[in-house]
């Protein structure tokens, strides 16, 4: 079988998680290509047998540069697709927001699984023991196997939709909850207003150009320092991936950016990779 998995990621929690669905799938013989939704062309994903479309959440919304890729999708009519997240918590309306979207496009969501990882939010990071607690407890062995479980389901529910088999999908009816309005409101770009007043620390910052790269919406230019653009979705990519904590915000402090997932070597041997 040929899978297509399109991911993004600010902080890596989700460039892991995709790279360990990339690996199982190839150990048990399919293959597998794996892309950031700003490396492919919409216009091109057709000859795949899966899909898989992954992000992280923002405020239980996949992230805004996410939706817009898949609204610029051509349509897929009848191919199977799973939908994959990676959040501190519970993903809200993400998987309803992201299943409408890719329905639209004809697509078959068979499924959605969301792996919890470390909080990468500096601002929810400040409270006492956050930090420390999702930093060495997640993603737990169990929910690894979770994940593991839930691929081979989604491969096997692809194989019957692929020869014509109907399968039960799940129904994504986006219901007018609480999380709706705030999902709606990250969608849009708007948790930007929580980045406080950015600062640059130029004595620190070397120009290495990691803010640029990892920045999902391409918000940020260098040229003698970091400039930030109105593009900004306020993600914290920028802060968090800063290897020498130049950059700084007047509503979070250096010491409580987020730095990625400890020992993934040893998680990879969790799931038998």
């Amino acid at each position: 079988m040929k899978v297509l998995i399109l991911y993004e990621s600010c902080t890596g929690n989700t460039a892991f998680a995709t790279e360990a669905l990339r690996r199982l799938l190839e150990k048990e013989g399919h293959e597998c290509s794996r892309m950031r939704y700003r490396e492919a062309n919409p216009s091109e994903l057709g000859g795949y047998d899966l899909y898989c479309f992954a992000s992280p959440v923002m405020s239980f919304s996949p992230l805004a540069p996410v939706l817009d890729f898949l609204g610029k999708m051509p349509r897929l009519s009848g191919k199977p697709a799973f939908i994959f997240f990676t959040c501190a918590g519970w993903p809200g309306v993400a998987p309803r927001i992201m299943a409408r979207k890719l329905r639209k496009r004809g697509l078959e969501v068979l499924g959605d699984f969301y792996l919890s990882c470390p909080d990468s939010w500096p601002i929810s990071r400040r409270l006492p023991g956050i930090a420390k607690f999702w930093d060495n407890i997640f993603p737990t062995r169990r929910s690894l196997k979770k994940m593991r479980d839930f691929l081979a389901e989604m491969v096997s529910l692809a194989y019957r939709v692929n020869d014509g088999v109907k399968v039960k999908l799940p129904s994504y009816r986006l219901w007018p909850t609480i999380t709706l309005p705030l999902g709606l409101f990250a969608a849009k770009g708007g948790l930007r207003r929580g980045l406080g007043t950015r600062e640059i620390k130029l004595e620190d910052c070397n120009l290495c150009g990691r803010c640029a790269e990892v920045c999902p919406v391409n918000a940020v230019t260098l040229d003698h320092r970091p400039t930030f653009s109105s593009k900004c979705i306020g993600c914290w990519a920028c802060f968090n991936n800063c290897p020498r904590k130049a950059i700084l915000s007047s509503a979070a402090r250096p010491e409580d950016y987020y730095s990625g997932l400890r020992e993934k070597d040893s998680l990879f041997k969790k799931i038998g990779l």
